[in-house]
């Protein structure tokens, strides 16, 4: 999986989890920018206040991912390509 697919399917994931955040906890002030899914470009292209409540959606996403367990830190998920060796 190339990294541009890989970022799209977090993307997918944190905004499911996002708009269904908004959803259960009832966000008015969010519920219009959730009932389309952006695609990761829209999301990235956008501005102004819809860009704010997408930044929104996408952090209640990422909170609903750590509170879960999910989210691994990115040393663990890409190690280097140093570690394990030694230069002497």
């Amino acid at each position: 999986m190339t990294i541009k697919e890989s970022d799209r399917k977090l993307f997918d994931r944190v905004w499911a989890l996002g708009a269904k955040a908004v959803k259960d906890n009832r966000i008015s002030a969010l519920r219009n920018v959730t009932l389309s899914t952006p695609t990761l470009e829209e999301y990235q292209n956008s501005h102004g206040k819809r860009m704010a409540d997408l930044i929104k959606v996408v952090q209640l996403g990422i909170l609903e991912l750590r509170a879960s367990g999910e989210v691994i830190e990115a040393d663990e998920a890409q190690p280097s390509p140093r570690r394990g060796t030694s230069r002497t």
